[in-house]
């Protein structure tokens, strides 16, 4: 099976770089069937610059401005397209020669259903950056639910599927590419990725960088790619790219296994600090029930005196009340005189 590509670019008054976007498309070693620029609401001469390639198989379409991005003119291209995979080039990005070739190799064995490929961002100072994820793998599908990964224009997907989940919906804001994306996965789409970086994207969001910059620098990496003497050494900067970014992962997998050791062995300091704490507490415990004890038979022992003391004090108070009693007889008998008697009849 030998699979057909369109491949749509939609534009609003970028007109030097979407004739770039353009004519990367059309330089493909794997022809696509058709290329579709949709201009929304053009007013700088888009539309004829792009007519003026004379390319049969450049269809430009004048179509009203819409709100934002215009999603919804991405559709037409949807409902015009003859290829079995249609993808969407963004109008200030670039294709490399054997983008849709290195695409076919893998539609072309009938298992896919979307199909990707890495990216490399150029930044304004022509740094590079390789961004792309593998949605055939499970961890890298379900973080799709947290943020898309891929470029649009690395993502091909097969035009049934995209009219079956209902194609680009008008109303997003942003992101509706990887709304897209999302629905298609959800739907059991089968992904695959290639292994080569075919698409050079020129983030637009957030760029600084005045426009005559941004055409210089856009033309200058057109002529790199499309210059076959250039390309092989491309090939192996975006490789070199790839290279120190897998070290980069590498030496931040080392980083984290280290961290996980550091912390793991900090985990075991922690449960032998807490091992030994419960040792000292059980000790701890153990020895306060000793004292606890210990202080039980002190108040027991200081009870038993207070009630030895109190049984003393009783007896004192009994004897003193006895004393009292006699030396009270005895003071009422000295009064009464009754000695003087005894007297008296001693002497007779």
């Amino acid at each position: 099976m030998t699979t057909g590509f369109t491949i749509a670019i939609p534009t609003h008054d970028r007109r030097e770089t979407v004739l770039l976007a353009a004519r990367s498309a059309l330089a493909q070693t794997r022809a696509p069937e058709q290329v579709i620029v949709l201009c929304d609401g053009c007013t700088d001469g888009t539309a004829e610059a792009l007519r003026a390639l004379g390319d049969e198989r450049l269809e430009v379409l004048d179509l009203p401005k819409l709100p934002g991005y215009a999603y919804g003119h991405r559709n037409v291209a949807l409902e015009r397209a003859r290829g079995d995979a249609i993808l969407w080039l963004a109008d200030d990005d670039l294709l490399l020669p054997d983008h849709l070739e290195r695409l076919g190799e893998v539609w072309d064995a009938g298992e896919a259903d979307l199909v990707s490929s890495p990216a490399v961002l150029v930044h304004p100072d022509d740094a590079l950056e390789w961004i792309g994820a593998d949605w055939g793998v499970p961890r890298f599908r379900s973080a799709m639910e947290s943020g898309n990964s891929n470029v649009m224009a690395s993502v091909s997907v097969r035009a049934a599927l995209v009219r079956e989940v209902g194609g680009w919906d008008p109303a997003q804001p942003r992101w509706a590419d990887w709304e897209l994306w999302r629905r298609c996965l959800a739907a059991g789409a089968r992904a695959w990725t290639t292994d080569e970086p075919t698409v050079l994207h020129f983030r637009a969001t957030g760029r600084v960088q005045v426009w005559p910059d941004r055409v210089r620098q856009n033309t200058g990496w057109w002529e790199r790619v499309s210059d076959p003497a250039a390309l092989p050494g491309l090939r192996r900067v975006l490789r070199r790219v790839r290279a120190e970014r897998d070290a980069a992962q590498a030496d931040r997998a080392d980083a984290l296994e280290a961290g996980a050791q550091a912390m793991a062995e900090q985990v075991t300091r922690l449960l032998e600090d807490h091992v030994r704490d419960e040792l000292r507490l059980g000790e701890l415990a153990a020895e306060g029930a000793s004292l606890r004890s210990e202080r039980d038979g002190l108040a027991a022992e200081r009870d038993a005196l207070q009630t030895e003391r109190d049984a003393l004090r009783t007896a004192r108070d009994a004897f003193q009340a006895d004393r009292d009693a006699a030396r009270a007889t005895l003071a009422r008998i000295y009064a009464g005189r009754w000695w003087r008697l005894r007297g008296l009849l001693r002497r007779s």
